[in-house]
């Protein structure tokens, strides 16, 4: 048996099916959550703001074109919410590191000596990316937890995927050279 795509549940959903909502809340909630959590850096508003991006999906179902994949679409829309939020309140946000959570998912679990040593790599990186501007953040966030494609990331960022390699290669280069300026030697791997 096949599974079926996104595409397709937003497409039920679009034909006045919601019950093919709860199959993409399922296959998608967590990562719009780490993803508004990277932004917002607040458990419990973005626990509220992911029930918004899934009403805002259901109230624009029927808009889905599908000139690109449903998650770059979720996405866009997840970004637009964190974008108003952060609009909406001007906040500057909270230590990323506070979050363990995202430590945890950033980090390989393989033995405790490496765990230790991932994790204290991953807490270097999150200094660095905290000090960059949360649009570079963004492009970071979403190009390397998120996408496997430019051409994904791009319709996330309501841009072409030329424009998003650029703007990730961009953030990359801004990423290592604030490592390197905070820590003094470039992050391996």
């Amino acid at each position: 048996m096949k599974a079926v795509t996104d595409e397709q549940l937003i497409q039920w959903v679009a034909d006045g099916d919601p019950s093919c909502l709860a199959a993409l809340f399922d296959r998608h909630h967590h990562a719009v959550y780490h993803y508004l959590l990277q932004m917002l850096k607040e458990q419990a508003l973005c626990e509220d703001l992911v029930q918004d991006v899934f009403l805002k999906v259901l109230r624009k179902a029927q808009h889905f074109r599908g000139e690109g994949s449903f998650k770059g679409w979720l996405f866009n829309i997840a970004r637009n919410v964190a974008l108003d939020e952060l609009r909406k309140a001007n906040r500057q946000g909270t230590d990323p590191l506070d979050d363990c959570e995202t430590a945890s998912a950033l980090t390989d679990h393989r033995s405790a000596e490496q765990e230790a040593a991932g994790k204290q790599k991953v807490k270097l990186v999150l200094q660095a990316m905290a000090k960059l501007p949360a649009a570079v953040q963004e492009v970071i966030w979403l190009g390397r937890f998120e996408f496997d494609s430019y051409e994904e990331l791009g319709q996330a960022l309501n841009c072409n995927a030329g424009t998003a390699r650029v703007r990730m290669h961009r953030a990359m280069d801004l990423l290592k050279s604030t490592y390197i300026s905070m820590h003094g030697v470039p992050v391996d791997g």
